[in-house]
């Protein structure tokens, strides 16, 4: 007895270890995989962020640079002395003044940034007219500054060069800006020496959300560091090229994110970019280890979990084994002889506890069980039939439960963001009014007062989605109706050189509809159509009649040919909030299935992925049996 014990217990701890430990792992499992997955690409999507802003700062300072040159050519003093001095052959015999009045300008433009190396004015012979360095010599004995010069040839106005090396382990480029005299014609270069590590080092040490391991740098095309490295020093960073997986890219001229192995051997999860303007690479890095630190908990509770589970699960086991194992056998044995068919088998047991009770409740479970065996076989189908019946309604229960509940929540929060977001409207317009079409800040009122208004429809169709159905129903012509619709939409049509080919088999009978409704419904399926179609293509759409279990319906048929619906996404695209472009709550075919089921009909919508969607609307004709 005590061996039949000790299996009871211990398939009674498996039991348990069964429906809790293993469920718990499966859960801490599942947690850290979607937990991993949300972590990583929030990650990707912040390195990203970074690396992008990292480059339109450093874009943003260049082209400042730039500006000053700019600005420092169309002052008339320099574009006067410039123009006198294109006729004097000897510059030792310049006039004093205007050596004074150019020397001036370019310390104060110099003294804008501790970037600028030099800044010279060159006439077009290629001599130095004057230079912040001190001394002048023949322009055309540098060969990087010749190379700027050489772009400004073309007809630019400002340029500038590549980056070089220079001999005290620094970046340098070029920066060139034309000046022109009142009638247009060239008569000097500003050139600008920058020394560009003095730019990039306070850019790219800014480690805001790098973490202690994270960092941004800069790589030219040649593969070299042109920015310093939290990891290694000036020297190696100048002669070192770098061969990592990020690198690569970049200089593949890619754009993304991706986990490898950054210069230093270890695990990173980086941002790559390429800047065409300037031809260098931004890299984003941060170490995986640091980023997927916080789910290091996850294992640890989930561990610490199934080890507590397991530790609890062996009292019952033992308390089972010592006090109930003897009269569950006894009933497992009778139960076993009762299901070969021994309907007289009783348990001679009896004891005031739950077991006794259970002993008891078996024996007049066998009584009566050779009594209604043959009554439970006659009502078998019926119970059955039944419990499919409850299943379905009790589904249906459920769901009308969570979408009244999703309403009601989506009406409030609607309701209560539509009066702030007027307000806003209201306040984007008064700004607009202060703004001309040539305004700098005009583009972004622009923009501001389009995303007010995409909002405002985002909250329509939340309200619309929300509110219950009331229904207005009376005969309706299907056909004058989809005329109607299509009517409506003509300049969408036209906008877009979309055909419409319309096919109806004769006279249709009246549909009992609420025409508003479906109207909307016509819409909606035709603007989803027209946004899928390629520009200069057609939409088909029919009406027919048809039957199926003895109701006949009138089935409108509307058919693409645009990119089409990937399979994956045919099973939800009905459900809210589910939507595949890039603008949209979601809301539109869900809206759209809960008008036609209010109306008794129903929706198909058949896709092929390059070859265009397919969307079938049946409404009932009266005087059917559904």
């Amino acid at each position: 007895m005590f061996l039949i014990k000790t299996k009871i217990s211990r398939r009674f701890f498996a039991s348990l270890m069964f429906l809790t430990v293993i469920p718990v792992g499966i859960m801490g499992y599942v947690t850290y995989l979607l937990a991993e997955r949300a972590l990583t690409q929030t990650a990707f999507q912040h390195m990203t962020t970074i690396a992008e802003d990292h480059a339109q700062h450093l874009d943003a300072w260049i082209r400042e640079r730039l500006d000053d040159l700019r600005l420092l050519s169309r002052m008339p003093t320099i574009r006067d002395a410039c123009r006198d001095f294109c006729w004097i052959d000897d510059l030792n015999r310049s006039p004093e003044n205007y050596l004074t009045l150019l020397n001036g300008a370019i310390v104060t433009t110099r003294a804008r940034s501790p970037s600028y190396d030099s800044i010279s004015i060159v006439l077009p012979s290629g001599k130095i007219l004057t230079s912040s360095r001190g001394t002048v010599s023949d322009v055309n004995s540098d060969s990087e500054c010749t190379l700027v010069l050489h772009r400004m040839q073309e007809g630019e106005d400002t340029a500038f060069g590549p980056i070089y090396p220079h001999d005290n382990k620094s970046w340098k480029m070029d920066l060139v800006a034309r000046v022109r005299s009142e009638s247009g014609e060239t008569v000097a270069f500003i050139v600008a020496v920058l020394d560009v590590s003095k730019t990039i080092e306070p850019l790219m040490t800014d480690r805001i959300g790098l973490g202690w391991t994270g960092e941004t740098y800069l790589v030219n095309k040649d593969g070299r560091m042109i920015s310093p490295s939290r990891f290694l020093g000036r020297d190696e960073t100048f002669s070192r090229n770098l061969d990592t997986y990020g690198v690569r890219q970049a200089l593949l001229r890619q754009k993304g994110t991706a986990i490898y192995e950054n210069y230093t051997g270890s695990t990173v999860m980086g941002a790559f970019l390429w800047l065409p303007s300037y031809e260098w690479a931004i890299l984003a890095e941060m170490s995986l280890d640091e980023i997927l630190r916080p789910l290091q908990w996850i294992k640890t509770l989930g561990v610490a979990t199934g080890l507590l589970v397991m530790a609890v699960c062996l009292v019952p086991a033992y308390v089972l084994s010592r006090r109930v194992a003897k009269p569950i056998i006894e009933v497992a044995y009778a139960a076993r002889r009762l299901a070969e068919g021994e309907l007289d088998r009783r348990i001679h047991f009896s004891s005031g506890d739950e077991v006794g009770v259970l002993a008891q409740s078996f024996n007049i479970m066998a009584h009566q069980l050779s009594q209604s065996i043959t009554t439970l076989r006659r009502k078998e189908e019926s119970l059955q039939k039944a419990y499919n019946e409850l299943m379905a309604m009790q589904a249906q229960l459920v769901q009308s439960e969570k979408m009244a509940a999703i309403g009601e929540l989506v009406a409030s929060v609607a309701h209560e963001m539509r009066n702030p977001l007027s307000s806003v409207k209201l306040n984007v317009q008064i700004l607009g009014r202060s703004l001309t079409l040539d305004s700098v800040l005009y583009e972004h009122y622009a923009i501001a007062l389009h995303q007010v208004a995409q909002m405002e429809k985002m909250f329509s169709d939340l309200l619309n989605y929300s509110r219950p159905l009331i229904l207005q129903v009376s005969p309706v012509s299907m056909q004058e109706l989809l005329k109607n619709c299509l009517q409506s939409m003509d300049q969408d049509f036209l906008t877009r050189r979309i055909e419409v080919r319309m096919n109806t088999s004769g006279s249709l009978p009246l549909v009992m509809i609420d025409s508003d409704k479906i109207q909307q419904v016509l819409s909606n399926v035709l603007r989803n159509a027209i946004e899928a179609s390629v520009e200069g293509g057609a939409i088909e759409v029919s009406l027919s009649v048809s039957t199926t279990e003895n109701q006949e319906y009138v089935v409108i048929t509307v058919a693409d040919h645009g990119a089409g619906i990937a399979q994956r996404h045919l099973k939800t695209v009905f459900q809210p909030f589910f939507t595949t472009k890039q603008k949209g709550t979601g809301l539109g075919l869900c809206i759209v299935k809960k008008i036609v089921d209010a109306h008794g009909g129903e929706i198909e919508l058949t896709s092929e992925e390059g070859r265009g969607t397919t969307v079938k609307l049946a409404f009932p004709l009266p005087g059917g049996n559904r």
